[in-house]
Order: C-alpha cells, then structure tokens, then sequence
C-alpha cells in the first residue's frame, strides 16, 4: 500500500505545484493587462494633447494671416497666397449660388405668370363659348313659343380615340 500513498503524495504534490503555477500565471496576467491598459490611457492623453497643439497652431496661423496677410514674412508669403486663393474661390463660389438662388426664383415668378396667362386666357375662351351657346340658343334654329322642337340629327359616328399625350413635368 506505500506504493500507493506515495503515488497519492506525489500526485497531491503535482497539483500543488500546477495551481501555484497558474497563480502565478494569473498575476502575471493581471499586471501584463494593467500595463497594457495604463499604456493606452497614456496614448489616448497624448492624442488629447497633440489635439491642443494642433488647434493652437490654427489660432495662431489665423491670428498671423489677420496681422500679416497684406504683408507676410518670406517663409509665410505661399502660404498666406493659397489662403487667400481659397477665399477668393470660397466668394465665387458664394456669388455663384446667389446667382442660382435669383435664376430659381425668377423661374417661379415667370411661372406663376405664366400660369396666371393661362388662366385669364382659359377664362376668356369659356367666356366666348357661353356667348356663341347663348347666341345659337337665342336664335332662329330655336324653338318659338307653341312650335315643337326639330328631330335631332342621327348620331354620328363615334369619334377616334384620341392619341395619348405625356404629362407635363410638375413642379412643386
């Protein structure tokens, strides 16, 4: 039985040894993580400053081009060009949506004119065919008091269909 209680001891011994391997493991684990945690913390802190830099440069390139522009020092004299390029582009571009902006609104107001001709026009022709149906009704072919009215004609024959039309475009 001593060949078992030693087999027991040192099975008992070997996972000892296996579970403070794996302690030690997880420690190590554990502070590996910590490091690796602490040092994105640290990158994430030097974007944030680099960030600060980045927008101080832009005040500071601002406030120059605004004392400087007419005038700028050699090593700033491209730079203060292709700014000033910019903003000359930048009020071109501005003049030609304005210029948009009017043609848009011209063609609104040429189309409410337009719309209004069409209808005074319409007007008027239904103006003219209620005096010629007043006018024929008044008229000889009337029937006078006491006269019967005449047979109507036969029917003509049913008109062609007429050709399909497309829709006007609509604008709203």
């Amino acid at each position: 039985m001593s060949g078992f209680n030693d087999f027991m001891d040192r099975a008992g011994a070997l996972a000892f040894k296996a579970a403070e391997k794996a302690k030690d493991l997880a420690s190590v684990a554990a502070a590996k993580t910590k490091q690796v945690s602490r040092v994105a913390k640290l990158n994430m802190d030097i974007s944030a400053q680099k960030d600060a830099i980045k927008k101080a440069y832009g005040e500071l390139g601002q406030q120059y081009y605004q004392i400087h522009k007419d005038d700028p020092e050699a090593a700033l004299a491209e730079v203060c060009r292709q700014i000033d390029e910019a903003n000359a582009a930048i009020a071109s571009l501005e003049e030609e949506i304005a210029r948009c902006k009017a043609d848009m609104e011209e063609a609104d107001e040429a189309q409410d004119g337009d719309f209004s001709s069409v209808v005074d026009q319409t007007e008027a022709e239904a103006d003219v065919i209620v005096q010629v149906v007043e006018e024929e009704m008044s008229g000889a072919d009337a029937p006078q008091a006491g006269e019967t009215p005449a047979e109507p004609a036969e029917p003509a024959e049913p008109a062609a269909p007429e050709a399909p039309h497309e829709e006007e475009p609509r604008w709203e």
